[in-house]
Formats: C-alpha cells, structure tokens, sequence
C-alpha cells in the first residue's frame, strides 16, 4: 500500500496564506498543515481550523521570523539587540537549552489556544539540517507522542522509530512551468509506504509581504495543489492520501498489536 501525507508548511504566516492552504485542503490537495504560533496569521488560523476539522494541524518549529513566545532574557542566544529572532548568526551560537524552552513555548500557545499539535516540523528545516535542534525535537516528540518530520540527514541520534516517519520527505518547490507534472511523477514513482510531500501554497498579502521573500511562488504552488486533477490522480495510481493524524492512530494500532503478539 501507498500512503501519501501532503503537508502545507506555514500556516499562521499571514491570512492569505491561510485562505490558500484551507482550499488546497477542501480541494483535496493538502491533508495536513504546520501552524506558526508567533506570526501574524495565527488567530485567523485558529478560526479557520476551527471549519475544517479533517484538517491535521501540527507545530511549524520557527526560529528565523519574527519574534520568540518566550521572554527575551529566556531566549537571548536566539535573538539579537532589536528582540528578533537570528536570520544570519550561526547556529552553533544557539544555547540548546534556549531552544528547548523556544520550543515548549511555541507548543504552549498552541495547546493554550484549543488545538493540539499533531505532528512536529520546523521552519526553514532547521531540524532537519541542524544535529542539536534535531535532538531537541526527537526529544520533545518523544514525550509528546507525536510524529516528527523525517530528517534527510541521518544525524546518527537514536529515536523512538514509531513516532518518526517511516516513509520518506519529498522536498520540492512547485512555482515552475513544469511543477505539476513533476509532482505527479513524484506520485507515479512514490515508494510502499507513508510518504510526507512537504509544500508551500497560499495567497499574498501586506503581512506576508513584510516576512517572507516567497509571495508568487505560493500562489503558484496554490493552483498545483488546489487543482482537483491532483486527487483524481491520487485514486487512479491507487496512492492513499492521508493525514498526519490518521497516520498517527494507524502507528498507535500496529504497536499495540505488536506488544500483544
């Protein structure tokens, strides 16, 4: 069997943004997303997961835009002399310590708010190309009980294998000419199991302008995965779109299964 969970990063970021990521999820393209807790589009978020409660909605881990939930004085290798988060200090510089109570804090408003995480990712993958923030992570899914976006780095940590992806991360941009039809040959060509294609669609608008470089990309990605050609494909090669927190209760299953055999 073939498991595809499709994960729109960046929800949070701004209104519009959000706008698109909710139709990409109506439209059948998107199945899960990854909430910024410390970003314009937050409240208006949380409105709108409210109306799509098929809607898996995980932490996007942010680092690098904005400022931190915590208090500065908690955080102060993170953040520089105008209260903002690093975009150019190397990471090497960052206290783990600070960015573990980072991390608790962003999950904090995010459970404080109604809505809990289910699943982890982080911004800019910074986990995922950084061995520390990494095990921050791992450790943090671990007591949580939620899944962890697969590194493609093996950072050589141990980790608890049913909290983690055991498919695969397709990372990829999709604002070209040739996007849709380089996502469907991802499809054609994707592997048994679970496999996340992470993405970046939405609409633009004033907030998302004045944080993110990526404005017309995101529209561009919008009518990739908001195109309802995309699940009819997904049934016709017989892949099974599915969320992060379906994936989750199928994990739960099979390891209780196989602690009674």
């Amino acid at each position: 069997m073939r498991y595809v969970i499709i994960n729109a990063d960046d929800f949070g970021l701004s209104p519009a943004v959000n706008r698109g990521i909710v139709q990409a999820h109506r439209s059948g393209g998107v199945t899960s997303t990854s909430l910024m807790v410390n970003m314009p589009g937050f409240e208006d978020a949380l409105r709108l997961a409210a109306s799509v409660p098929g809607l898996s909605v995980g932490l996007h881990f942010n680092l690098t835009y904005g400022r931190p939930v915590s208090t500065p004085e908690q955080v102060a290798s993170l953040i520089g002399a105008d209260g903002l988060f690093h975009r150019s200090q190397p990471i090497e510089l960052w206290h783990p310590l600070h960015v573990e109570r980072e991390l608790s804090a962003q999950w904090r408003r995010m459970t404080d708010a109604g809505l809990r995480p289910t699943h982890l990712d982080s911004h800019h993958l910074l986990h995922q190309m950084h061995r520390m923030i990494y095990r921050v992570m791992v450790d943090k899914a671990c007591r949580e009980g939620v899944p962890l976006r697969r590194s493609q780095i093996d950072h050589g940590l141990p980790s608890r294998s049913d909290l983690l992806m055991t498919g695969g991360i397709l990372l990829d941009t999709y604002g070209d000419d040739g996007a849709a039809a380089r996502l469907h040959t991802y499809l054609r060509e994707l592997a048994p199991g679970c496999t996340e294609i992470a993405c970046h669609p939405g609409y633009v608008d004033a907030a998302l302008c004045t944080v993110s470089d990526w404005t017309e990309l995101r529209e561009r990605e919008l009518s990739v995965f908001a195109d309802p050609e995309l699940p009819a494909a997904m049934r016709q090669l017989g892949i099974h779109p599915i969320s992060y927190r379906v994936w989750r209760m199928e994990q739960c299953h099979h390891v209780a299964a196989r602690e009674q055999r």
